[in-house]
């Protein structure tokens, strides 16, 4: 196993402001980033990723193929032999690099285990700390209705998963963690949208029209993205509160009581919210976990 015996330490003063993020203020230390050596190897060499790759598959998408689609490797969890050029680490940065080309396109991996999101003593944790490179660059011939990068996500299975969507699912994540190249005035930012309850509002659904599709969202800003330092994102799911930490300050408690009849599960990667580029993002950490309390 190779491993990189620095710690990445992120020292983060941050307005704490709860479920409602705005008129943040961040001061950073300066992390030496290492610099990429241009050797790819498989994230497994390195026992950082185990927590995640030993409980993921890898959802990754044909670059620039049809919107929406994609394949699955490591379906076993096994990725001692999966590398390719959208998924490694690099040998000088040590960061898992993730990449895609392509709109409605990603790289992913999607934690296996789906878990209830209101047992009161049992909290599941992703963890992560993050840079996505030139992202308002790779949006530049898109549209400006185009202009996000997904990076991390809860989504659901449905009540019950049947091996296929899940019955019960609806097509909506109840979290993404995304940047944004301009969103309500604010430039390059991070923001959580929430959706803010389980109604399916999808096209097929026959609610887009109704209040509860109408207001099923909360968008709330986390910040401003750094493109030199890595950016800590915790996201806590249980006992009924979804809690999103960025730098170690907690920025969005919210309560998802209307949730709880859903399966859940994390995803980590890119997911192209634009059009006409390629995303791009490096993990210098990405970890899961479930803590009993």
């Amino acid at each position: 196993m190779m491993e990189n015996k620095t710690l990445l330490l992120l020292v983060i003063s941050l307005f704490t402001l709860g479920c409602h993020a705005n008129n943040v203020a961040t001061k950073k230390t300066t992390v030496i980033i290492p610099t990429p050596s241009g050797t790819h190897v498989s994230p497994a060499n390195y026992s950082r990723f185990d927590s995640i790759l030993n409980a993921s598959k890898l959802q990754i998408s044909t670059p620039n193929a049809k919107p929406g689609s994609k394949y699955e490797l490591a379906t076993d969890s096994n990725f001692s032999d999966v590398v390719n050029e959208h998924f490694y680490v690099d040998t000088g940065s040590e960061a898992l690099v993730m990449s895609m080309q392509g709109y409605k396109l990603r790289n992913e991996l999607r934690v296996l285990p789906n878990f209830k999101s209101d047992l009161p003593s049992t909290f599941y944790h992703l963890s992560a700390d993050v840079i996505p490179i030139n992202p308002r660059e790779a949006m530049n011939n898109s549209p400006s209705k185009n202009d996000a990068m997904t990076l991390l996500q809860v989504h659901n299975k449905g009540t019950f998963d049947d091996g296929k969507h899940g019955v019960g699912y609806i097509p909506h994540p109840l979290l993404r963690i995304v940047y944004e190249k301009s969103r309500q005035g604010y430039e390059d930012n991070y923001w959580a949208i929430i959706k803010n309850n389980n109604v399916n509002c999808s096209a097929k659904s026959g609610n887009r029209g109704t209040s509860e599709c109408k207001n099923a969202y909360l968008r709330l800003r986390l910040g401003q993205f750094d493109p030199e330092q890595p950016t800590k994102f915790d996201v806590i799911v249980g006992n009924k509160k979804l809690v999103i930490k960025m730098d170690g300050k907690t920025m969005v408690d919210h309560d998802i009581s209307y949730w709880q009849a859903f399966l859940c599960y994390f995803k980590a990667g890119v997911y192209n919210q634009f059009e006409n580029g390629k995303s791009e993002a490096h993990f210098y950490n990405l970890t899961y976990k479930i803590e009993q309390r």
